[in-house]
């Protein structure tokens, strides 16, 4: 049984989607999965559509021995997962509680058969908190997910520099196996910088691999879903795959590997016969120089051609946009209203240029829009009370560049950007 810690100490760089994507492609492979959820946000669990009610045992049982892991287990797409929830803070706020033990979880591991899971995988906070710590004691191999960003890298570098104290400290077998590129876009001048920066610092622990950004994966997310269960022949899909590859070589999982088969020596070869020397070859006769050839007579000059009447290019035909998916419910009060136009231009801004023209269109489409400040607790209250039928809710986050729906409250979670309650009457209110 191979323990594998995901870690990174800044969030927002895909490091619980690849935890999630990892474990479900290596369960598609025939491995024996299971997932821990240190992160008290509970991204994880939520990504697998788990949402554990107060009454539910958690990871906090298991780690606090108030719950056995069978008792806490739930089983999706093949994949063991024992949950975490928000209850999980106030744990850790408790230095003298049950979890307040740096080795809580390698405690409950030892208790787990060795020969009943390949890999167990622990996605852990983005901070060097008591739930890290415990990560880190845990497993005898880090992946460290990381985007194309500065500060995913300064996360790397403050991980590595810690290295030593944590193996002196708390476990002598830690290492990092491999450094994977996630939501990357190798034609960003940014990010191919901090790529080749990762290479030449630490050489070989770098994945060949990497993950490019793909909306599938996020919307995969956002419904409760690994990108295999959501969109199996997506490019996100076919990134897991060749990642979850690697990270078998890496860590030492691949079995499979073909075993050296002994080839006899080959016979010896019998030594040519001698071949005689070929015999002599006559000169060549003398050759007659050839009679010199006159000169041709000069070929008169064409006729110039006239140039030929200047061609009148085609205009360039602009893109068309795809058409807004909401109804269009008038096409006069948004337009022309100064406070609806500034309203529409701040979302529109903090959107790529790539997603700006839908979203133009779509804003452009409603009747009204307001605005309001971001309120978590009551954002979550309005959804579980609003009627599905008539209101959808699109969050932008910093895991994302781009609005993606809300399935259910918990996605509802901070630092968020802005909020977009649409209704489908006609109107729009957004939260920023």
């Amino acid at each position: 049984m191979i323990i594998v810690g995901f870690c990174n100490l800044k969030g927002g760089v895909g490091k619980t989607t690849a935890c999630q994507n990892i474990a479900a492609s290596l369960s598609r492979m025939g491995k024996k999965v299971a997932v821990v959820d240190m992160d008290p946000q509970s991204n994880l669990s939520a990504g697998f559509g788990i949402s554990p009610s107060p009454s539910d045992p958690q990871v906090f049982d298991l780690l606090s021995g108030g719950a056995g892991w069978d008792d806490i287990a739930v089983s999706k797409e093949g994949i063991d997962i024992i949950p975490s929830s928000l209850s999980l803070v106030m744990a850790e706020m408790n230095s003298e509680g049950p979890v307040s033990k740096k080795t809580a979880l390698r405690d409950a591991l030892d208790k787990v058969d060795a020969d009943r899971y390949d890999y167990i995988l622990l996605d852990s906070p983005p901070q060097l908190g008591i739930f890290t710590q415990n990560v880190l004691a845990a497993c005898s191999k880090i992946i460290v997910p990381m985007d194309g960003g500065f500060y995913s890298l300064f996360g790397l570098r403050l991980l590595d520099s810690s290295m030593g104290v944590f193996r002196e400290r708390l476990n002598p077998e830690l290492e990092i196996s491999g450094i994977l590129m996630t939501n990357y876009n190798p034609r960003l001048f940014i990010a191919k910088q901090i790529h080749d920066e990762v290479k030449k610092s630490f050489g070989d622990l770098l994945f060949e691999s990497y993950i490019r950004q793909n909306v599938s994966i996020i919307e995969a997310s956002s419904m409760g879903m690994s990108i295999f269960e959501y969109e199996a022949k997506s490019k996100g899909a076919e990134c897991y795959t060749a990642v979850t590859e690697e990270f078998l070589r890496k860590t030492g999982g691949n079995s499979d590997a073909p075993h050296p088969v002994s080839v006899p020596a080959p016979a010896p070869v019998p030594e040519p016969e001698p071949v005689p020397e070929p015999e002599p070859i006559p000169e060549p006769e003398p050759v007659h120089e050839p009679e010199p050839v006159p000169e041709p007579e000069p070929v008169p000059e064409p006729e110039p051609v006239p140039e030929p009447e200047p061609v009148h290019e085609p205009k360039p035909v602009k893109p068309s946009l795809p058409a807004p998916v909401k109804p269009k419910a008038s096409t006069t009060g948004f337009t022309t209203g100064g406070y609806e136009v500034g309203i529409k231009q701040d979302v529109i801004d903090m959107l790529p240029e790539a997603e700006k023209g839908i979203w133009v269109q779509l804003l452009d489409s409603v009747s009204d829009i307001t605005r309001g400040e971001i309120d978590v607790h009551e954002l979550r209250d309005d959804f579980e009370d609003s009627d599905k039928d008539r209101y959808t809710f699109y969050v932008l986050n910093d895991e994302s560049d781009t609005f993606w729906p809300v399935m259910y409250p918990d996605q509802i979670i901070e630092p968020l950007r802005c909020v977009i309650k649409w209704d489908e009457e006609g109107s729009a209110e957004v939260y920023m």
